[in-house]
C-alpha cells in the first residue's frame, strides 16, 4: 500500500533563504545567487549576512561571507516538491 500523498510531501520553508544579490548598478551584470543567513537592523534599514561562492581562474573556489544592505537581494522562492517533482 502506498503513502497517502501528504506524507510524501517535504514541509514548504516558512522563509526564502535564497536570493539574487546585485552588487552594483552596472547594466549588464549578472545578479549572484546567494543564500540568507542572517538580518540585522540598524535604525530604519535592513542588512542580510549573504554567502555565495566565487569561482578564481586557477584556483579552488572561495566562499564569500558578507553583509549586504535588503535592497539589493530579490528573493527566490523554494518549493523542494516541484524540485524533485514528487508524486
Amino acid at each position: 500500500m502506498s503513502k497517502p500523498r501528504r506524507d510524501r510531501l517535504y514541509p514548504k520553508p516558512r522563509h526564502t533563504r535564497h536570493a539574487w544579490y546585485l552588487e552594483d548598478n552596472e547594466p549588464g551584470r549578472q545578479p549572484r545567487q546567494v543564500l540568507i543567513i542572517a538580518w540585522r537592523r540598524h535604525s530604519y534599514r535592513w542588512a542580510a549576512r549573504i554567502v555565495y561562492c566565487v569561482e578564481i581562474e586557477g584556483s579552488e573556489p572561495a566562499v564569500v561571507d558578507c553583509w549586504v544592505p535588503a535592497e539589493t537581494l530579490r528573493p527566490v522562492p523554494a518549493d523542494p516538491n516541484r524540485a524533485y517533482r514528487l508524486r
